[in-house]
């Protein structure tokens, strides 16, 4: 091969090769300007994604089984056996409902996968006449206690479930009282009030009257007496050396007011009393 005839066949190979490279650089270029593309689309894919819906509540009817331990509970509803964990909430009021109980619940499914019950209240047995006993579950100094309760009835057309701890009789015009058995002094003064009672003046009254005690407090009562006092219109309370008064306006389901006065010396049973009684008073309906 001559010098020339070499010297023209590697400029050639040389083109080849440069052709080539220039090809590979390109074909690059356009998958990663087809990636750069394509990442925004996906993100805004992500983007469009529509957020969870919290779950719905559900309401229905059924048996009360009972309690399965301390955090949940059966019951029998639409033919299915429902596991539903207790929220805070609802806690005081499982505590009082008796096994078999016929009962309104509203539940919904957490993030968990769990049935959360979320309120529970006893329904209509159907006969139209509250039962003749009630098992009655309170905490003493954190020790559940159950205790049976009478139905009790006054002659003011309500009624509520009595512990053999206590007495009730009639007292006055409009107003009964419930004491306890071994100490008479620890009582609840129970008075209905009518329909065109001043609230404005019985909370006068009963401040002035607490403050003879001590110390007028305003305290919530949920967090004290349980769940059946959330619509309260006055929950007071004074206290002074070995003694202690609370007086609450309550407003039943019904739309009733109750008024009640609590005495509460000091005694070895008065933290049990105490929770005996917000237990009994929990029960209080009109006829």
């Amino acid at each position: 091969m001559t010098t020339k005839t070499w010297m023209k066949s590697s400029i050639l190979a040389l083109a080849v090769l440069l052709s080539a490279c220039s090809g590979n650089v390109q074909e690059t270029e356009k998958k990663e300007a087809s990636k750069k593309t394509a990442e925004p689309a996906e993100v805004a894919d992500q983007k469009e994604e529509p957020a969870e819906e919290p779950a719905a509540s559900i309401e229905e009817e059924g048996i009360y089984i009972g309690q399965i331990d301390n955090n949940s509970i059966e019951v029998e509803a639409s033919g299915d056996t429902l596991v539903l964990r207790l929220s805070d909430e609802v806690r005081d009021t499982v505590a009082n409902l008796e096994d078999g109980s016929k009962v309104s619940i509203v539940y919904k499914k957490n993030e968990n996968d769990q049935w959360i019950l979320e309120k529970i209240t006893a329904a209509d047995s159907g006969t139209g006449e509250p039962a003749a006993s009630q098992t009655l579950k309170y905490t003493v100094n954190g020790i559940t206690v159950e205790k049976e309760a009478a139905l009790t009835e006054s002659e003011q057309d309500y009624y509520f479930y009595k512990i053999d701890d206590f007495e009730f009789t009639a007292e006055e015009p409009r107003k009964d009282l419930m004491f306890a058995t071994e100490f008479a002094e620890t009582f609840v003064r129970i008075e209905p009030l009518s329909e065109d009672a001043s609230i404005e003046d019985l909370k006068k009254w009963a401040n002035d009257e607490l403050a003879a005690v001590g110390e007028v407090k305003e305290v919530n009562g949920v967090e004290t007496a349980g769940p059946a006092f959330e619509s309260t219109q006055l929950f007071i309370t004074a206290s002074k050396d070995s003694f202690k008064k609370y007086i609450v306006i309550q407003e039943l389901e019904s739309g009733d007011k109750v008024k009640y006065t609590i005495n509460l010396p000091q005694h070895k049973k008065t933290a049990e009393w105490e929770q005996a009684i917000w237990a009994m008073l929990s029960t209080l309906n009109m006829r």
